[in-house]
Parts: structure tokens; sequence; C-alpha cells
């Protein structure tokens, strides 16, 4: 599966360059997209419960690494927030962008539960192996290219 640096960098990338053109993705909502994206794997919050409990709470919170438990995770978090809508939507495309990653992913366990709970089956379209470190490079030399555009319009913009 992607890590945690490609997820934040994809996200980060994708909300840089729609503020181009779109005022609305402004540095606080890309950074709340950017939490977004880790927002799936709060389900690894079982590792530590398990170290410290003895007591492996995976299955408790396995549903929270599906699109309808990261949505609701989402909705619940930004209830936190004066402006509830705008926040939600940006958390909401950084899950997406969680699973279309996710998605491009050959899984040996099956793949993720995309329609959960209405459906036990298991998607992927095994584009990238699990173990595969290219994609992680792909995604800093992407960012680092968008970072360098990035800089350069807010120069040509300030002038």
């Amino acid at each position: 599966m992607p890590d945690w640096l490609t997820h934040v960098l994809v996200a980060w990338s994708l909300c840089t360059v729609l503020g181009f053109r779109y005022k609305e993705f402004n540095s606080e909502n890309t950074v709340i997209a950017m939490l977004g994206a880790l927002l799936p794997d709060a389900v690894k919050i079982a590792i530590p419960i398990q170290f410290l409990s003895g007591h492996d709470p995976s299955t408790m919170v396995a549903t929270i690494h599906t699109p309808l438990g990261s949505l609701i995770l989402g909705a619940i978090l930004s209830l936190l927030f004066k402006d509830k809508k705008t926040v939600f939507l940006f958390l909401l495309l950084g899950i997406l962008t969680h699973f279309a990653l996710d998605l491009l992913m050959s899984y040996y366990s099956g793949g993720t539960y995309l329609l959960y709970p209405f459906s036990w089956n298991q998607w992927q379209i095994g584009l990238i192996s699990t173990v595969d470190y290219k994609i992680s490079l792909l995604t800093v030399i992407i960012s680092i290219y968008v970072y360098l555009v990035a800089r350069i319009k807010n120069s040509i913009d300030n002038s």
C-alpha cells in the first residue's frame, strides 16, 4: 500500500494544482485534505492498543478503512470546526485520494472493501505491488515539480 508520505503528497499536490485556479484551495484547506488522506489509516490505532493491552482491537476498528467508515469519521471530525461543510468536503477530497491510491495496489489479501457494508467484495486494480517503492519516489518527484511551479507562479503574481 502507499505509505503515508505518498498519501499526503498526492493530496497536497492535487490541492496545490487546483489552487492555481480556485481560491478555496488555500493552504488551510490543503492541510485539511492532507489530514483526510490519512484518515482511513486511523485504523492503525489498533497497533499501540494491542501492544499496550495485549488484546487485538483490529476487528473493531477495521471499518474505518472503508469509504463509508472514513466518511463517517470525517463527518464527526468536521463537527469540531466552525466551517463544517468546507472542512468535511476537504476531508472527503483527502479520503478519495487515499482510496484512489489504494485501488491501484495489488494486495495479497484481496483488496479494499469499497462497498462495505452493502457488499463484501474486495476491489483492486493491481497496477502496483505492495512492496514497490517506485510510487513513493514518483510522488516525491511530482510534488517537487508542483512545488517549484507554485513558487514560480507566486513570484510572478507578486511582481
